[in-house]
Formats: C-alpha cells, structure tokens, sequence
C-alpha cells in the first residue's frame, strides 16, 4: 500500500465563551500510552494499558498574540492556562479527503510556557511553540474514507 502524506491543517482554538482564538498556525498533537506488564496464568505475560494522554503543540504567531494575552491572565488569576477547545483538520492529499478532530481540556504548564523571547538576530521567524497536553480523548468529528486497493 502506499505511503500517504497527511499534514494538519485549519486548526483553530477557542476560549471559555467558544470564541475564536486567532494566530494559530499550526498544531500537532500526539497520543502518548503507558503499559504495565501483566501476568496471565494461560497467556503469560502480556502489557495493559495504564495510562494515556495527548500532547499538544501549538506554533503561534508573534505579532497576532491574543492567545499570548489569554493566557496571560489565567496566570494572572491565579490558575493553570486550559485552552478548552482545539479543533484541526488531518488531510489525505492523494483521496482529497479530511478528518476533523476536537481536542479538549489542554493544560498548559506555566514553568514550560515561553512567552516572550528576545533575540538580536534580525532572521527570527517571529513565532514559538506552546506545549501542553490533555487526558481527554480525542473525538473525531469526521472521519477518513476506507481505501479500497
């Protein structure tokens, strides 16, 4: 079977009132699982899942800082950072069709948050990434057609 280039797309954040957050570029996002081995009496041993969570990685623009701001002010107040809603598109250029994923609850720890950096380089591209990472599964809005060969 052939390798597909998939590439996330159109993502898009939302605050707490389901606004849009804009000066996202672009989000990735990877489903991390632990395992625990277990004996069976028949099977022998065997691994169980025991854990699994998602992590987030935003690239975000200088210039365009509303998300800067918003979390900002969670800090400010006196919490952790949680973007509640991360919506982004997966798309198959070869079938020319998509997948739509939501991601919720992404937590935001404030001692990895770098949200102002200053370089005296004048070829800064003028963007940073932004990590977090969430417990909630990822629901899928649409799905990927089945491949027929």
């Amino acid at each position: 079977m052939p390798a597909h280039n998939l590439y996330l797309k159109n993502s898009q954040i939302y605050d707490q009132n389901s606004e849009p957050i804009q000066g996202l570029l672009e989000a990735k996002a990877v489903m991390k699982i632990k395992t625990e081995p277990v004996h069976r009496l028949r099977q022998g041993e065997m691994e169980d899942i025991v854990s699994t969570h998602t992590e987030v990685t935003l690239t975000v623009a200088m210039q365009n800082a509303e998300l800067k701001y918003f979390i900002i002010d969670q800090i400010k107040a006196g919490k952790t950072p949680i973007i509640p809603l991360l919506v982004g598109e997966h798309w198959d250029k070869e079938k020319d069709t998509k997948e739509r994923v939501s991601l919720t609850n992404i937590r935001l720890v404030p001692e990895e948050l770098t949200l102002f950096q200053a370089k005296a380089d004048g070829n800064d591209k003028g963007q940073y990434e932004i990590r977090g990472k969430t417990n909630d599964m990822p629901e899928f809005i649409d799905r990927f057609q089945k491949y027929v060969e």
